[in-house]
């Protein structure tokens, strides 16, 4: 069975970013992985959007479900990737996971100021390039994280893509089985070596 990798973190904290670095360098090993976002699959609904129809229930349950159909590949590793924040969403992720899957939680975290910043420097951006949406959205994270289950947590405002890329990989070579989320401050204290 395929490692399972989950990225989460608020809005423009650089979640994709590190995700395609990490399948890169997997690639560069010979390893096969896929990358899974639940904004993704949320954009396959037409119109108004998930948000705006009540469907981000459904799009979790959907990338939920993509993500046990890759797992169930010869792909060596998965990044399932999005705001996978509340013990809803946790649930939508796992309810389609095969049993004893391991994971490897990474959070990826950045203050407002830099989240906002990258928003509005990328015009692809949608909806996160709302001022009120995104500060919501960022408040929503912040007032969870103490909830979130990590095994490593990674300040994206001060590592690039390419450390934090560094620092999941090396966590995913040393990982063999899960024991379960690290101290929040030993993870947030550690870099990639």
């Amino acid at each position: 069975m395929a490692q399972l990798v989950t990225i989460v973190g608020p809005l423009a904290s650089g979640k994709g970013t590190v995700a395609h670095a990490v399948a890169d360098r997997l690639a560069a090993q010979g390893r096969t992985s896929v990358v899974a976002d639940v904004d993704d699959v949320a954009a396959m609904v037409a119109g108004r959007g998930a948000g705006a129809s009540g469907l981000w229930p459904a799009a979790h349950a959907a990338h939920g479900a993509l993500v046990a159909g890759w797992l169930a590949t010869e792909a060596d590793v998965v990044l399932a990737v999005g705001n996978v924040y509340d013990a809803d969403e946790r649930r939508a992720l796992a309810a389609s996971l095969p049993p004893a899957t391991p994971v490897l939680r990474v959070v990826l975290d950045a203050p407002l100021a830099v989240t906002w910043a990258r928003a509005v420097d990328d015009p692809a951006r949608g909806l996160s390039r709302e001022r009120g949406f995104h500060e919501r959205a960022h408040a929503r994270f912040r007032a969870l994280l103490p909830t979130i289950p990590a095994d490593l947590v990674l300040d994206t405002a001060t590592l690039s893509p390419e450390r934090c890329a560094d620092a999941v990989l090396t966590r995913l070579t040393r990982l063999t089985t899960l024991t379960g989320p690290v101290e929040r401050g030993q993870a947030a204290a550690e870099e990639p070596r």
